[in-house]
């Protein structure tokens, strides 16, 4: 049974989130149905949870605080998709499910006290979808704690952590440096 009732785990969310809206309480409800899928009954404690969002949107911000998986811990991992969908992996069982909400379910209304009727009038099995999945991707630079590896691009200079550096003919290079695509262009350096 979930220390927190709904109700407590909602406020939390909206509290890290800022306000309440409609993934508030679907994130919110993902989380507690990961949750109690895995028999895990207070996430400030267990430590064995990494949530994957698909989305960055509201649903992610309800993921973390209800959930207690920050990308901070390694406990938290983020995949724009732009789909309202979370995978839950239990460490300690090498269990995951994946939510997302089913495509039938209408809209939420816009007003709070409508929208809270709305959400309360579905069950989990009518809200969402829920599958058994497997992480064939997921590897031990993958998991919380300290890194498992460092490397240092031979290019930039710039440490690299938990696998992540692109090996070839020997020498070890950021993605950057490897000439990959990252989400920046490099310019000058700014003289603090």
């Amino acid at each position: 049974m979930l220390k927190r009732t709904f109700e407590e785990d909602l406020e939390r969310a909206i509290a890290f989130h800022g306000h309440l809206c409609a993934g508030q309480v679907i994130g919110t409800r993902m989380a507690r149905r990961a949750m109690a899928y895995f028999d895990i009954d207070d996430a400030d404690t267990y430590r064995d949870l990494i949530a994957f969002v698909e989305c960055d949107r509201c649903l992610a911000d309800a993921v973390i605080s209800v959930a207690n998986c920050h990308l901070g811990r390694r406990r938290l991992k983020w995949y724009d998709y732009g789909i309202m969908a979370a995978t839950f992996y239990d460490i300690a069982t090498d269990r995951a499910i994946r939510i997302t909400q089913r495509p039938d379910v209408p809209k939420a209304p816009h007003d709070k006290q409508e929208m809270l009727a709305f959400f309360a009038g579905l069950t989990d099995a009518e809200l969402f979808c829920v599958h058994e999945v497997d992480l064939p991707d997921f590897k031990e630079f993958d998991l919380p704690g300290r890194p498992r590896k460092t490397q240092v691009c031979e290019v930039c200079g710039e440490r690299i952590h938990d696998g992540r550096g692109i090996e070839r003919d020997g020498h070890v290079y950021c993605r950057r440096c490897a000439g990959e695509h990252v989400y920046y262009t490099l310019g000058p350096e700014v003289i603090l």
